[in-house]
């Protein structure tokens, strides 16, 4: 009789019984991957999730015979090192799995493969330090340590050297680290009276993350304002270490069970006296809804955290279904493309983000449930950089598609991997989105209740006409005073970027075909710095003064131009070999004021920016004009720019009036 395909039955996923000897013996490993990817062979649905399936299929179409049994059985692990287990596979597409007699998981079938694995070989230094979250946070986030190591992650010379050396590619755009970390700075606000509704408990308590702590503290932050303006009372859970996440899919299962030691009894506590646990991480909160319940599943308490652990728009949507949740909002969000990580989808709670944004008044929502090919560390690794972009480029192509005004998930590190792939955070001004957390934009569409009260109509007519009409622009400085908080930026963000971009055509020299010259002063350094302290939610004192002293010095002061210099060509094969064939063209870029000499720029002053092999593909210049230059240029004289490389050599005159104006409008004869 044949076997039918599918179920009427919901899925079931089985308790991990990992502390059997026989979870590690490796020849019955191999004889049930041999069972099921016979199965998968034959059905081959989830060939268009990820790139293990793909691998498992050319392995089979590739052998001999055509079918598994030609396949050498130490090719399996191409599979298994390519499973990320975001468990799409188990939910969205297998007719097999549980109650199905076939009994197919394939996620839990390689995690006892990365177990196995890890259990005979061990990991290498990589893995075992991209895993440690903990440890990698606590180090980089060392007092005063924070900017260098950022700026190690953004050096291509020293990215060059993780990824031959460590196996970090040098392509990936790593997130940022903090000194002030979430725990450090939180202010929680525990006094509002609990309100329990049908579906929900009264009060939170906030499981802060490792991503939240060290990384992103403004996502939690945005986390207590939402809990503080809907008085919930709200406190953090006392101690905390990593989830326990990376080391589970690394196949160290005993590292997991050290963390859930450290971390249960804590949350245990807080489950007891009724709390709702918040964490802002999917993958965070999987760990405790799912996970660990099935690696321990007779242990008390890891049950009890799992039914008090809740995704926080779960929360916040059960919440509206009490009528306890606050509708006011003030602030429409636009055009919002919003992707939904696998992890949270695995929890089985819907889409309960674009529900809760869906209750913001002038919102649209381009929603996109697809995997984006991240998952925590997999997608930084060497060897897996291409795969993840290729599998995340459906969803980069869908995101980008309705040309959002914010593209968004609730996973910060996939969100993050999606601006990548979509190009937004190459620095070249294409596109208008911005990334922001759900949690992020949520606080935005509430308003800015807790603002300093001034008039914010009166700060933007300010800080607008700042260096565009006036006569002493380049003398006009930026102080920390000067600059606006958080919230009133919001308000007047897209006005103020489209003034500036109006104000840059003004100042962008083309020098040929593949040579830009973007002209500085005070409007695009002040746009450049309120852009960076509200796209990484920068309120810190001692962060918001790092960030002026790093980009003032770019402000001219009266007797000289600075200027971003970018060499573009749009075929990264041609730029690579052309960046190799101008080194030192930085230094050959000149500026002419009528028949005087050529002055030539002075680079980089902050940092070198190329080696041996190659120049970087950005520079900062410094043109240096003596009080007869500038004279002469407020006096007609004409005005000629170029670059006389061996390898690129152009000339042009400036005689665009506008352009011309922006400029002298830097300078002072005094």
């Amino acid at each position: 009789m044949a076997t039918r395909e599918g179920s009427l039955e919901a899925p079931k996923r089985h308790p991990i019984d990992w502390k059997n000897p026989d979870f590690y013996d490796e020849s019955g490993l191999m004889q049930e991957m041999e069972r099921v990817f016979d199965i998968c062979h034959g059905c081959r649905r989830c060939v268009n999730l990820c790139t293990a399936f793909p691998r498992l299929f050319d392995l089979i179409d590739e052998s001999i015979s055509g079918e598994l049994d030609g396949v050498d059985k130490r090719h399996y692990w191409d599979v298994v090192d390519r499973c990320y287990l975001c468990d799409m596979c188990f939910m969205t597409k297998c007719p097999y799995v549980p109650p199905h007699e076939w009994n197919i998981d394939f996620p839990h079938l390689m995690l006892r493969a990365k177990a196995v694995s890890y259990k005979n070989k061990g990991a290498g230094f990589r893995d075992k330090l991209l895993s440690d979250t903990d440890l990698m946070g606590k180090l980089a986030t060392l007092p005063g340590a924070s900017p260098t190591v950022n700026a190690i992650n953004k050096n291509p010379l020293a990215r060059k050297w993780m990824d031959s050396a460590l196996g970090i590619h040098a392509d990936r755009i790593l997130p940022e680290y903090t000194d002030q970390k979430f725990r450090k700075t939180a202010k929680p606000n525990a006094t509002f009276t609990v309100k329990n509704g049908a579906r929900t408990p009264g009060k939170v308590a906030i499981y802060a993350t490792c991503y939240i702590n060290f990384n992103e503290p403004g996502i939690g932050h945005d986390l207590l304002n939402i809990l503080a303006h809907n008085e919930i009372p709200a406190c953090l859970v006392e101690k905390e270490a990593c989830c326990g996440m990376p080391k589970l899919e690394l196949g160290d299962l005993e590292a997991v069970e050290k963390l859930k030691q450290h971390n249960i009894p804590y949350l245990y506590q807080l489950a007891r006296e009724g709390y709702a646990i918040l964490t802002a991480v999917p993958s965070c909160t999987l760990m405790y809804k799912q996970e660990l319940p099935l690696l321990f599943p007779d242990d008390e308490a890891v049950l009890a955290v799992a039914a008090a652990m809740f995704d926080p728009f779960e929360y916040l949507s059960l919440r509206n279904q009490d009528n306890l949740l606050k509708t006011d909002f003030k602030k429409p969000l636009g055009n919002v493309a919003y992707h939904i990580p696998c992890h949270q989808r695995v929890q089985n709670i819907g889409k309960k983000t674009r529900d809760v944004l869906q209750l913001v008044p002038g919102t649209r929502l381009n929603t996109v449930e697809r995997c984006s090919g991240h998952d925590g560390t997999w997608g930084v690794k060497s060897e897996h950089f291409d795969e993840s972009m290729k599998i995340g480029r459906p969803v980069f192509k869908q995101m980008a598609s309705s040309d959002p005004d914010y593209i968004s998930s609730d996973c910060a590190i996939a969100a993050r991997h999606i601006e990548q792939g979509i190009g937004l955070s190459n620095g070249n001004g294409n596109g208008k989105a911005q990334k922001l957390h759900p949690l992020t934009l949520l606080w935005m569409a509430y308003g800015t209740e807790n603002a300093p009260e001034h008039s914010s109509v009166l700060v933007s007519d300010s800080i607008l006409s700042t260096g565009i009409n006036s006569p002493d622009n380049s003398m006009t400085s930026i102080t920390r005073d000067s600059l606006l908080t958080l919230e009133a930026y919001a308000k007047i963000r897209k006005e103020f970027r489209a003034q500036v971009m109006t104000h840059k055509k003004a100042r962008k020299i083309h020098l040929g075909e593949n040579i830009t010259l973007i002209f500085e002063d005070t409007l695009t350094i002040r746009y450049q710095i309120q852009e960076m302290l509200h796209v990484e939610r920068i309120f810190q004192e001692d962060e918001i003064m790092h960030e002026l002293r790093t980009y003032t010095p770019l402000i001219p002061d009266g007797h000289n131009w600075k200027a971003t210099m970018m060499i573009e060509y749009p075929d990264p094969a041609v730029r690579a070999t052309r960046l190799a064939d101008l080194i030192g063209i930085e230094d050959r870029v000149w500026i002419r004021i009528g028949d005087h000499a050529p002055v030539y720029a002075i680079a980089d002053e902050d940092l070198e920016r190329e080696n041996s092999e190659k120049t970087s593909s950005v520079h900062f210049l410094r043109f240096e004009l003596t009080p007869i230059l500038i004279k002469a240029l407020q006096q007609g004289a004409s005005l000629r720019m170029g670059v006389d490389h061996p390898a690129y050599h152009t000339t042009i005159e400036i005689t665009d009036t506008a352009k011309r104006a922006s400029l002298i409008n830097d300078l002072s004869a005094s």
